[in-house]
């Protein structure tokens, strides 16, 4: 070994030592009672904590039938606008993962048209916007009643662009097996963007 290899040896053995010198950890073993005599602390509990445990499993298969019938049924609805899409998403309107989310790059400056729709419930709401420094937030809201599609043509800049359903309320609702989505087509040519 020469002198070049004990001294990395050497170098080595000293990081080791250097990093965990500093260190100190303070974990209770198990079995040993904690300082101050509160043995209480360290007692497995004998049931677990139902905040921790995770929501139920939906299997009905009527409502999963119900539920595929629907999304063809939406996506007939989204698709039914031509041009090419720069933003689709779908998702279930209900049940224990509810919602859905998107956000996509838009190409060049121009006007877009937003799609959006509901099968299987009463109405729902999408919001659709960019957010540009400076200037102010003001997504677009479509308040759908799930009769079928909703569309609006709006100007979009270059950059970014969301898109998510906006729940009524915070968590689970029954499962009915209600879809809803969005559709951003375009950008429209000049002639088509002043219906």
């Amino acid at each position: 070994m020469g002198a070049r290899d004990r001294r990395q040896l050497v170098a080595l053995a000293a990081c080791s030592l250097i990093t965990l010198a500093g260190c100190s950890y303070d974990y209770p073993e198990p079995g040993y009672p904690p300082p101050g005599g509160t043995a209480s602390l360290n007692k497995p509990t004998t049931a677990p904590d139902a905040s921790a445990a995770s929501p139920p499993v939906y299997v009905d298969p009527l409502v999963l039938e119900r539920e595929v019938k629907n999304y063809g049924e939406l996506d007939r609805l989204l698709k039914a606008v031509p041009g090419p899409a720069i933003l689709f998403e779908e998702g279930p309107l209900d049940g224990p993962v509810r919602g859905f989310g998107a956000m996509e790059k838009v190409p060049a400056a121009g006007q877009y048209t937003v799609t959006a729709a509901c099968v299987g419930a009463s109405g729902a709401k999408v919001s659709v916007g960019q957010e540009h420094p400076g200037a102010p937030f003001q997504p677009l809201e479509l308040a759908l009643d799930c009769a079928g599609s909703t569309s609006k043509v709006i100007e979009l800049e270059q950059g970014y662009i969301f898109a998510h359903l906006d729940l009524p309320g915070p968590g689970d609702t029954p499962w009915t097996g209600a879809v809803g989505g969005v559709r951003v087509t375009g950008p429209l040519a000049a002639a088509e963007g002043g219906r």
